[in-house]
């Protein structure tokens, strides 16, 4: 319910594209690493795995996308290691749910995909 809202958000942003989507761990690196996103939005809490390490992995690709964390585990520590892993924004779901889409619309147009990785 959380994702069809967001992705209806999302879909209203003019010069935004959602290009993929997953719903485990592992399909949401191969997902990122494959279509190269510019920005991604990942939950801390992921089916096969936690959208940390998620965030952690595609970090690790440079370079790596913008990573937006959405989250209702939004407690300091959270927060805290999310940034440390790489990420540019984390919110609360309950409070900053609307942030995203913000955040998006104030990114300049057009956001250019990753650049081809090299092998």
């Amino acid at each position: 319910m959380v994702r069809d809202r967001l992705l209806a958000m999302i879909s209203e942003l003019p010069n935004v594209e959602v290009v993929g989507q997953a719903d485990v761990a592992f399909e949401a690196i191969h997902s990122i690493r494959r279509l190269r996103p510019a920005v991604v939005v990942l939950d801390i809490s992921m089916p096969g795995g936690s959208g940390m390490y998620v965030l952690e992995t595609v970090k690790k690709d440079r370079p790596g996308p913008m990573v937006i964390m959405l989250t209702n585990f939004a407690h300091e520590p959270y927060r805290q290691k999310c940034l440390q892993l790489g990420a540019d924004y984390f919110f609360d779901k309950s409070t900053e749910f609307e942030r995203v889409t913000q955040v998006l619309r104030d990114l300049p147009a057009p956001v250019e995909p990753c650049p081809a990785r090299q092998p």
